[in-house]
């Protein structure tokens, strides 16, 4: 009898002792590694502060804006005030205040301007940005505001020399380019015979035309038009049948319908309002 109560003693004792070691298991295991913990709430989908960038903007007060500064009548960076100008420079204050809000300007360029933009350095991009396919595969471009094309500025005395692309398709033609933009695509397509030298400085390129450095500057009509009113010396050729025909747009962030309505909405009442034809009156004519 005192050999059966021992056995079961034992075994009682076994079992709780089992039960307490398993219970101590399971504790252990229900502790992570910080490193795991960590990983896994990487994983977990994060909830959006903001249904979208337009409440964002209007939640902080301002709104960036990213301009390359070198694109005449559209953004200019003034280096006596240091402060940006422009068609696309006053249309930007009158969306934020459409908003809000305060525009801050964010100077950048053309080569890195989607990069930038995609690096959330800025909310949306300006300063005579062409509509087209390649940009809205990255990003959305806005509904157009104004329609262009490209075309050369030139001397005034070759006025009658540079009258289509075969006339400026030529290795004696030496023609300066800006980089990363819609020229020098233009002109890596079309004007594959002349000899073409990247400027860095978009600004540079008419007063090196009409100082004799290059012959043609291949640029929108509206900036060719600037550049030959400022300087008597120089002639926008073909603005009235210029080589391509497009159209300039706002360009932001993609997969954000709110913000995209809302600037599209705006865009429509300021032309509804003649909004951009005094723009135009101020920095085109």
């Amino acid at each position: 009898m005192k050999k059966i109560t021992q056995t079961i003693l034992a075994s009682t004792l076994a079992a709780t002792m089992l039960m307490t070691s398993g219970t101590g298991a399971f504790a252990a295991t229900a502790v992570k590694p910080v490193q795991t913990v960590a990983a896994e709430a990487a994983k977990k989908p994060q909830v959006k502060k903001f249904e979208s960038r337009l409440d964002e903007i209007i939640a902080r007060g301002y709104i960036l804006v990213g301009t390359p500064g070198d694109y005449k009548p559209f953004t200019y960076l003034n280096p006596k005030t240091n402060q940006f100008e422009g068609y696309d420079i006053d249309a930007m204050k009158e969306f934020a205040k459409s908003l809000g809000v305060e525009a801050r300007f964010v100077q950048t360029s053309w080569p890195t301007l989607m990069d930038d933009l995609l690096a959330n350095k800025f909310d949306i991009a300006v300063g005579g940005v062409t509509r087209n396919t390649d940009r809205q595969k990255k990003a959305h471009m806005s509904d157009p505001y104004i329609m262009f094309g490209k075309a050369p500025l030139i001397r005034a005395e070759d006025k009658d020399k540079y009258k289509s692309v075969a006339d400026i398709n030529k290795p004696e033609v030496r023609i300066g380019v800006n980089p990363g933009g819609t020229n020098e695509k233009f002109v890596r397509e079309h004007l594959t015979k002349a000899t073409v030298t990247v400027e860095q400085n978009n600004l540079d390129i008419p007063g090196l035309v009409a100082s004799g450095k290059y012959d043609v500057m291949i640029t929108d009509t509206l900036e060719a038009l600037v550049y030959s009113k400022a300087d008597s010396r120089l002639y926008a050729a073909l603005t009235d049948n210029p080589f391509t025909k497009s159209e300039k747009a706002y360009m932001i962030h993609r997969g954000d319908a709110i913000f995209a309505n809302y600037l599209d909405l705006w865009m429509d009442e300021m032309k509804l309002q003649g909004k951009f034809d005094e723009l135009y009156n101020k920095w085109v004519k």
